[in-house]
C-alpha cells in the first residue's frame, strides 16, 4: 500500500500511517473519522482508497463525493487533484453555487459544497429543478463520502442534518469524515454515534510532516479593534488581516489604501478578497494572491492581504504576521494556519476583539447563537494562551478548553432530538419545500442573490453568476430599504425570488420559473436565490459587490455547459415504446449499473434479498416505466401529431415520443392547434403494471424486504417524471398494448404469462399506501438507487438520440 500510495501521488512515501489507515477500514467495511494538522496530507489520505480500489479492481464504489463547507475548498481540492500525477485522468468536476459542472453527480469524483450534497439527499437539489428533485439522492446513496473540514459545519443546522444522513446511510455507503480541530470529546462521541473507527496522528508522525518541522507560530490576544493603524504598525513583508463581515473587510482595505496613499508607500500591494466578487474576478484574486502569499512567493516585495473566513481554508498560503478578528477557536486555528505554515518559518498571530452592536455588546456576525457563545469563550481562552507558542498540541489543547462543552452538548441535543431531527428530513423530503431544507441547511447562513431588472427573461435562476451573502445581511439590509420608503416611484421592487410553475408531466417542456416580489420578511425564507434591482448595488472588480444605489451592473451569465437537465433542448424524434427501453437499457449497462453496484450489493446483503435483486428491479422500472403512454388517448394524440407533421405511423404502433422540434414554427403551429394534450402516464403505467411486477418479483409478502423492493419499483415509476407524483387519472390501455409489452418482456427473457396480470383499465384510485414512506428507510434507499438509475437512462438515452 506505501508503494501504490507513493506511485499514485507521485511522494517518495506516506508521511505517516495515518494516511494509509483510512483505506484499511473503508475497504473492509468500516466508516472513518480522521484527524490531523493543516498541512499534513488529509486529502491524499481521503483519495487513496478510492484510487487503490480503482487501480487494484477491489469492490467499493465508482463515485466518490469530496463534500466541503466552502467554495474556496472545493475549488482549491479539485485544481490540486487534476494537477497530480497519475489522477489527472480522472473525470473530477467541481459542484458549486457558482460553479456547476456536475449538477447531476455523474462524474468520477465530484467536489461538492455541503449545501449541494444535503439539499440533493433531501430530494431539494438547490442545482436542479424540482421535478428533477430525486434524481441525486441516489448519487450520494452510491458514492464514497468524504466531508472534510468537518468541524466547519453549521452546529445548528449543517452538523446535525449531515449525521443523522450519515446514520440513515450505515451499512450501505462508505464515508470518511475529516478535522483538523475537533476536541477529543467530539471524536470519540463521534465514532460511537456512527460506528466509526478514528485515526489520528501520533507525536512522532508529527514530527515527521513536512510542513511542522522547525517553525514557530506565536498567538497574541490584542485588546482593541482590528484597524489600518495596527495592521500597519506590525507588518513585515507579508500581513494577512481577517475581518469576520465582507463590509468590515471593504471599510479595512479602504483605510489601508488611504493610509499607504498618505505614507506615499507605492510599494506595498494591497488585495482585498471575499466571497462577493464575480467568478473570473475572484480567481484572478486568488491566483495574485498565491503569487504573493505562496510557498515559492518571491522574497523581496511588500503585501498586505485583506480577507474574511474564504481564506480559512483552500489556499495555501503563508505570512509573518496574521491579524484576525475573534471567532471560534476552531475557526482562529484554521485561520493561524495560514501564518508561518511552512517548515522553517517563524509568525505572530493578532486576534481583535469584535465592534459592539447597538446592545453594546460585541457583535460576533455572522457567528450567532451558540456560535456567539464560542466567540466570547475563546476571547477568554486566549488570555490565557497570550504570548505563546501555537504549535498543533497548543492547537489542541485551544480546542478542547473552548469546545468540548458545547461539542457534547450538540451531540447530546441530537441525541436526544434526533426523531424530532429526522422527522424534518423526512417531512422535507415529502414535501420538497425550500423553507423546510433552509431549516435543515446552513439555517441561518448564506443565499445566493443575482442581480437583474427583469428576472422573468431568466430561463433558469442559476443561469447567472450569483453572490453568496449571510442570511442576516440580506434581512438587515431588506429592513434598512424599507425603513428608506423604499420600494417608491423611483424602485418598483427591492428583491425577487423565483417559484417553479407545475409543469406536470410534461417532459418536452423546459421547467418555467415565475419571480415574486419579496414583501415580507418571511419572503426571505422561500428560497436559496433572490434577484436585486440593479439600482440598489454597485460591482468593481477591486472592492466587489456592496448595497451602495445608483449602480447600472448585471450579473453576467455563467460560462459553463450546458446544463444536464437541458442538454438535449428537448428536441425529439419519434420512437417506438420497444426502442426507446432498448437504449435505457444500453445506457444502463454502459455505466449506470456499475455506479450503483456497491450501494445495491450492500443493500441486498442488508435487507437478505438474493444477489442482484436490485439490478432486475431497475429493469423492469426501465421496461415498464412508460407503460402509461400505450393508453387509447396518449397514442391518440401522439399519432395525430405524427400525421399532421406530415410522418405519420401505423396505427398500433406504440409510441413513447413523437417528432418535436421546439424551434421548428411549422411544430410550434401545429402544436398551439392540436385538440386536447396528452394525459398523464408515469402513474396510470404504474397501476397497470402493478401486478405484473407483482408477479415477477415472486408475490412478496407485505413488510417483508421483498415487499420494500415492490414499493421502491413501483414509486420510482410513479415518479420518474415528478418526485410528487401520488395520484393517477383512470387510463384505457390500447389493444395493443398486451402484445407490445409481451414481445419487450420476452427479448429481456421474461416469460408471456407475466403479461397476463396487466391491468387494461381502471377508474382512479388510491395509491398512498404503495407509495415509499420517506421515514422507512430501506425502502427510501432502495427507491432513491432505482429512481435515479430510471431518469438518468431516460434522460441519456434521449440525449444520444438528439
Amino acid at each position: 500500500m506505501d508503494r501504490i500510495f507513493s506511485k499514485i501521488f507521485g511522494v517518495p512515501k506516506p508521511y505517516g500511517t495515518y494516511q494509509i489507515k483510512p483505506a484499511e477500514y473503508l475497504l473492509s467495511g468500516r466508516n472513518v473519522i480522521l484527524q490531523a494538522p493543516t498541512g499534513s496530507g488529509k486529502t491524499m489520505a481521503a483519495l487513496f482508497p478510492y484510487l487503490l480500489a480503482r487501480y487494484e479492481k477491489l469492490d467499493f464504489p465508482r463515485k466518490m463525493l469530496y463534500c466541503v463547507p466552502m467554495r474556496v475548498l472545493a475549488r482549491s481540492f479539485h485544481s490540486d487533484l487534476t494537477r497530480r500525477q497519475g489522477v489527472g485522468k480522472l473525470d473530477a468536476r467541481l459542484q458549486t453555487g457558482e460553479q456547476q459542472d456536475d449538477r447531476l453527480f455523474e462524474a468520477e469524483v465530484t467536489f461538492a459544497t455541503i449545501d449541494q450534497v444535503l439539499s440533493s439527499f433531501l430530494n431539494i437539489p438547490y442545482s436542479l429543478s424540482l421535478r428533477q428533485g430525486n434524481v441525486n439522492a441516489g448519487g450520494v446513496v452510491s458514492s464514497y463520502l468524504v466531508f472534510d473540514e468537518f468541524h466547519l459545519l453549521d452546529p445548528g443546522s449543517t452538523l446535525p442534518t449531515t449525521l443523522e444522513m450519515l446514520r440513515w446511510l450505515r451499512g450501505v455507503t462508505p464515508f470518511l469524515l475529516m478535522t483538523a480541530t475537533f476536541s477529543g470529546e467530539m471524536l470519540g462521541r463521534l465514532a460511537a454515534l456512527l460506528d466509526a473507527e478514528v485515526v489520528t496522528v501520533s507525536p512522532k508522525e508529527l514530527d515527521s510532516i513536512p510542513s511542522q518541522k522547525a517553525k514557530e507560530r506565536y498567538i497574541y490576544r490584542a485588546d482593541e479593534l482590528l484597524s489600518a493603524e495596527a495592521v500597519l504598525s506590525r507588518h513585515q513583508r507579508r500581513s494577512v488581516a481577517i475581518c469576520n463581515t465582507v463590509e468590515r473587510a471593504q471599510a479595512l482595505f479602504a483605510a489601508l489604501q488611504e493610509e499607504l496613499q498618505k505614507r506615499g508607500d507605492e510599494g506595498t500591494r494591497l488585495v482585498l478578497l471575499h466571497s462577493r466578487f464575480l467568478q473570473a474576478d475572484r480567481r484572478a484574486k486568488e491566483d495574485e494572491v498565491r503569487g504573493l502569499f505562496g510557498k515559492d512567493a518571491p522574497q523581496a516585495g511588500s503585501a498586505i492581504l485583506v480577507a474574511t473566513q474564504v481564506i480559512e481554508v483552500g489556499l495555501d498560503i503563508t505570512c509573518e504576521v496574521m491579524h484576525t478578528e475573534v471567532a471560534p477557536a476552531s475557526a482562529i486555528v484554521q485561520r493561524a494556519g495560514r501564518c508561518a505554515r511552512y517548515a522553517g518559518e517563524k509568525g505572530v498571530v493578532y486576534v481583535y476583539q469584535v465592534p459592539q452592536n447597538q446592545k453594546g455588546e460585541p457583535n460576533y456576525a455572522p457567528y450567532t447563537g451558540k456560535q456567539a457563545v464560542l466567540c466570547g469563550r475563546t476571547w477568554e481562552a486566549l488570555a490565557r494562551s497570550n504570548g505563546k507558542k501555537l504549535d498543533f498540541p497548543a492547537e489542541q489543547h485551544l480546542i478542547n478548553e473552548v469546545h468540548t462543552q458545547a461539542d457534547a452538548r450538540v451531540l447530546e441535543d441530537l441525541s436526544q432530538t434526533s426523531y424530532a431531527y429526522r422527522q424534518k428530513m423526512v417531512d422535507t423530503i415529502r414535501r420538497q419545500e425550500i423553507a423546510l431544507a433552509r431549516e435543515l441547511i446552513r439555517s441561518d447562513d448564506s443565499v445566493a442573490v443575482i442581480v437583474h431588472p427583469n428576472p422573468s427573461e431568466i430561463e433558469h435562476p442559476y443561469d447567472l453568476e450569483s453572490f453568496s451573502l449571510f442570511f442576516g445581511t440580506l434581512h438587515g439590509q431588506f429592513e434598512e430599504w424599507r425603513a428608506a420608503g423604499l420600494p417608491d416611484g423611483r424602485v418598483s421592487w427591492l428583491l425577487k425570488y423565483p417559484q417553479q410553475r407545475d409543469a406536470g408531466e410534461v417532459e418536452d417542456r423546459p421547467a418555467s420559473w415565475e419571480w415574486i416580489k419579496v414583501g415580507t420578511h418571511q419572503d426571505l425564507r422561500r428560497s436559496p436565490i433572490y434577484a436585486v434591482n440593479p439600482l440598489l448595488v454597485r460591482y468593481d472588480s477591486e472592492i466587489g459587490f456592496r448595497f451602495v444605489c445608483g449602480g447600472n451592473f448585471q450579473s453576467p451569465i455563467k460560462k459553463l455547459p450546458t446544463p444536464p437537465d437541458r442538454e438535449h433542448r428537448w428536441k425529439y424524434k419519434v420512437e417506438i415504446y420497444r426502442e426507446h427501453v432498448q437504449k435505457m437499457l444500453n445506457v444502463y449497462e454502459r455505466t449506470l449499473y456499475h455506479h450503483m453496484a456497491y450501494a445495491a450489493s450492500r443493500l441486498e446483503t442488508l435487507l437478505k434479498l438474493p444477489v442482484g435483486s436490485l439490478d432486475r428491479a431497475v429493469r423492469l422500472a426501465i421496461a415498464l416505466h412508460d407503460v402509461g403512454k400505450m393508453d387509447r388517448r396518449w397514442q391518440k394524440w401522439a399519432h395525430e401529431w405524427q400525421r399532421r407533421i406530415g410522418a405519420p405511423v401505423y396505427e398500433d404502433c406504440m409510441l413513447a415520443h413523437t417528432d418535436y422540434d421546439p424551434r421548428d414554427p411549422r411544430h410550434q403551429a401545429i402544436e398551439g392547434a392540436m385538440p386536447g394534450s396528452r394525459p398523464p402516464h408515469a402513474a396510470e403505467g404504474a397501476v397497470a403494471v402493478l401486478k405484473v411486477i407483482y408477479h415477477l418479483l415472486g408475490g412478496p409478502k407485505q413488510n417483508d424486504s421483498g415487499w420494500k423492493l415492490l414499493k421502491a419499483l413501483f414509486t420510482a415509476i410513479v415518479r420518474h417524471h415528478s418526485p410528487k407524483t401520488d395520484s393517477y387519472e383512470g387510463f384505457s390501455l390500447h389493444r395493443a398494448a398486451a402484445t407490445t409489452l409481451a414481445g419487450l418482456l420476452a427479448s429481456l427473457g421474461v416469460a408471456e404469462e407475466a403479461v397476463s396480470a396487466l391491468e387494461m383499465s381502471r377508474s382512479p384510485q388510491s395509491i398512498t399506501d404503495l407509495l415509499v414512506q420517506p421515514a422507512l428507510r430501506d425502502e427510501l434507499l432502495l427507491y432513491f438507487i432505482i429512481v435515479r438509475a430510471l431518469r438518468l437512462a431516460d434522460q441519456r438515452a434521449m440525449a444520444e438520440e438528439e
